[in-house]
């Protein structure tokens, strides 16, 4: 009896050992574990209808996000889930209400709402820069050097069709924050960088996230300063010929981007009404689709001060 006890003691005693030593690792784990259903979860939010809800949902899934990257700094998933909820809030939201102030009159209100979008894009472009910088290390010089020098090593650097999404990412958080500091001449002087991203990505797995760095193109070119509005047009006219004219945010931003460049009414409003007549046209990107419809509503009633 004494010596079953004795054995169980030191049984106990180590297994508290190894949780004290290894609590950090324990930790990892279930942080890990907790990043695979976060990745694995991620489609049902994507194909999700209530674009008030989701909405409401973001800010917490950021809080949890950020909390685990704590834990597991270097873990992919977590750090593709974080940055693309970031993007996504900051994009579907947050400068949808600044867009909407505007409209209104209201510009001290929307200046905060841009400058609350451009922190999350910051925090977008942190993120999705060290997921590169995981696969290679010499992101930080290759962004210091020349443009043609970015395309050069962007092209050596990443061959594989996987490395789409997070150049992707990268570039178009890094272009969404250059589109809400309109006033800062040394971000808008980085777009060309941002679209190196976006551009490798294209040629990687051109239908990536629905044809999305097509839609980027599309807005950043016709964003430039002298812009090469045949090019921006060509960028849309891809998107919305890669998925069908089924991924709502092509119409969408040809409409407001594009057709409000150009002077055109008649083609905002055919866009704008393409949007917001159809249906349910691709249901693993509904949420997408859905706050595409939401602004095409803020558009359409606020076209007299776009034209």
């Amino acid at each position: 009896m004494y010596q079953a006890l004795t054995r169980r003691h030191r049984w106990a005693v180590g297994v508290l050992c190894i949780l004290a030593l290894g609590g950090c690792d324990i930790a990892k784990f279930t942080a890990d574990s907790t990043a695979g259903v976060f990745a694995r979860a991620a489609p049902a939010f994507e194909s999700y209808w209530d674009y008030d809800l989701a909405g409401e949902a973001i800010p917490a899934t950021i809080v949890q996000l950020e909390g685990i990257a704590r834990v597991v700094p270097d873990n992919d998933a977590i750090l593709a889930q974080l940055s693309q909820a970031y993007v996504a809030y900051a994009y579907g939201w947050i400068e949808a209400d600044a867009e909407a102030l505007e409209f209104e009159g209201k510009y001290d209100e929307a200046d905060v709402q841009r400058k609350r979008a451009r922190t999350m894009y910051l925090r977008a472009i942190d993120l999705t820069r060290h997921r590169i910088r995981l696969r290679n290390e010499d992101i930080d010089m290759a962004v210091k050097g020349t443009v043609e020098d970015l395309e050069a090593w962007l092209y050596g650097a990443f061959v594989e069709k996987e490395d789409a999404g997070v150049l992707l990412w990268h570039g178009y958080a890094w272009g969404s924050y250059i589109n809400t500091a309109k006033d800062d001449m040394e971000a808008i002087a980085d777009l060309a960088y941002a679209k190196a991203f976006v551009a490798r990505s294209i040629e990687l797995d051109p239908d990536f996230y629905n044809a999305a760095g097509y839609t980027f193109m599309g807005v950043a070119t016709a964003s430039e300063m002298a812009a090469d509005m045949d090019q921006a047009k060509a960028y849309f006219e891809k998107a919305l010929a890669t998925t069908e004219r089924r991924a709502l945010q092509a119409q969408l931003n040809m409409a407001r981007h594009y057709a409000v460049k150009q002077g055109d009414r008649t083609l905002f409003d055919t866009l704008l009404t393409e949007v917001l007549d159809a249906h349910d046209p691709l249901p693993e990107a509904r949420l997408a689709n859905t706050m595409a419809r939401e602004r095409a509503t803020l558009y359409k009633e606020n076209a007299d001060q776009l034209f």
